[in-house]
């Protein structure tokens, strides 16, 4: 048998097989070189992966802290194969926040089609967004915030979740077309069924609601009241816009804050004399604002804050070129350390925001609450809840660190902060009736189980 014949069809397979693999690979990596052509650093990326391999076995805010320092203010990054530049220069967070916002309004693109999450505000994009937006709005008026009351249920279960669903996200990151390709799967990784408890708790209160004249004036009714011009028929059936929002980032805050007063006694005590807590009473404390804001800095809920780009845009004539859909991330948690911007960052000190201090600093160094036009919508909400909960809790309550270790936070793909230790003691400033013992049970069993 003539060799050359039995050799022929394995050479023309491995021809073929080392063709398809070089085209694959140059797929893959097609966009690797979008950074590095507007001279612009960043880590090395990987086919597939781009720079997130090994992301699950990260600390994410150590992180993004080692890569700022590492590569400074401006840098590439890749989210699989999609290009993500960083920033925490304030003149170009200036630019994509508020200055050139028409070209950033959107955030990371996520092709869910699970029918309870697809509406929801964060995920809406262009004018859809601004419809949603301007109808939410004036649930978080100050006027709003003072009639509103809470509807208690229980759903502490739903955001002790949050950490093991919110893994998955890594697949939108790295995989965007994953779920609306396997949407079935994706509602089961996110849709958990402490989340329906609560999609089907707020259907049957507002249809309940409904047929009645009753008013409530709790945050509900509030928020319903706003939205309900903006209504979608969806599958031929009328859909209402709900928020299920801050839940968790508050209550990260709150405990973030006790652990800080814990450290910082003399702080704590300058809380004391505050007299009866109210809502009109919390508009007039600058210095709790001051701790919350300096607790915020320290500690940002949500690590970091993505802008995506609508339309081509070019910053600093030309020097940077921003393409249609290409993402822009600011790392919170990093900025908020930057020595530049915070001497001495690891410090907790409530005067950096002091008035005279603030106006030192640009203001465009804080992204607690985002900026711009798309920021925070509850900030206003979340502020005085907050402000009226530690207000509350320091009347009653004197918190004391148990042993000296700092706050420790999940590894992971985790965008929310979310801590496993923070621990702290706690006891009364005063007696309190019997009736109240259960409630300060529950305190105890909160803080130290966060």
């Amino acid at each position: 048998m003539d060799v050359s014949t039995v050799l022929s069809p394995l050479v023309t397979w491995v021809v073929i097989i080392i063709s398809a693999l070089y085209i694959i690979y140059r797929y893959v990596t097609a966009s690797f070189n979008y950074f590095s052509d507007q001279g612009i650093p960043g880590p090395r990326p990987i086919p597939i992966f781009g720079n997130m391999w090994g992301i699950w076995r990260e600390n994410l805010p150590e992180h993004d802290v080692k890569l700022v320092k590492k590569y400074g203010k401006i840098f590439g990054y890749y989210d699989g194969s999609k290009p993500n530049l960083w920033i925490t220069d304030v003149d170009l967070i200036k630019a994509v926040c508020i200055k050139d916002f028409d070209h950033f309004v959107d955030r990371r693109s996520v092709n869910l089609t699970i029918k309870v999450m697809r509406k929801w505000m964060i995920l809406m994009k262009g004018q859809g967004w601004r419809d949603i937006r301007s109808s939410v709005t004036p649930a978080f008026t100050p006027s709003k915030i003072k009639l509103r009351r809470y509807c208690r249920v229980r759903i502490e279960n739903c955001f002790l979740s949050v950490h093991f669903f919110i893994s998955e996200y890594l697949f939108t990151v790295v995989f965007p077309n994953f779920l609306s390709t396997f949407g079935s799967l994706g509602e089961k990784l996110y849709v958990i069924d402490d989340f329906k408890f609560i999609f089907r708790l707020l259907e049957n209160v507002i249809l309940e609601r409904s047929q009645s004249k009753k008013k409530y004036n709790d945050f509900i009714e509030i928020a319903n009241e706003s939205i309900s011009e903006f209504k979608k028929e969806i599958d031929s059936k009328t859909s209402t816009l709900f928020m299920l929002a801050a839940f968790d980032t508050t209550s990260t805050t709150l405990t973030n804050t006790c652990f800080q007063l814990a450290r910082n006694p003399d702080i704590q005590e300058k809380l004391y004399d505050i007299g009866e807590v109210s809502h009109d009473m919390v508009q007039d404390m600058p210095y709790l604002e001051m701790v919350i804001q300096e607790v915020l800095r320290l500690y940002p809920p949500l690590l970091r804050v993505e802008r995506q780009c609508t339309k081509d845009y070019s910053y600093d004539n030309g020097r940077i070129h921003f393409k249609k859909g290409q993402l822009v991330t600011v790392p919170a948690y990093a900025l908020h350390r930057m020595e530049e911007y915070y001497p001495d960052p690891e410090k907790f000190d409530p005067d950096r925001w002091s008035p005279e201090n603030k106006a030192k600093r640009s203001p465009y160094t804080f992204m607690a609450f985002g900026l711009g036009p798309r920021n925070c919508v509850g900030m206003r909400f979340a502020m005085e809840e907050m402000k009226i909960a530690i207000a509350t809790m320091i009347q009653k309550f004197r918190f004391f660190p148990v042993k000296e270790t700092p706050l420790r936070f999940f590894d992971g793909f985790c965008i929310l902060l979310q801590h496993f230790d923070a621990t702290v003691g706690v006891e009364l400033r005063q007696s309190i009736p019997t009736d109240r013992y259960d409630l300060l049970l529950h305190l105890r069993r909160r803080i130290f189980k966060n």
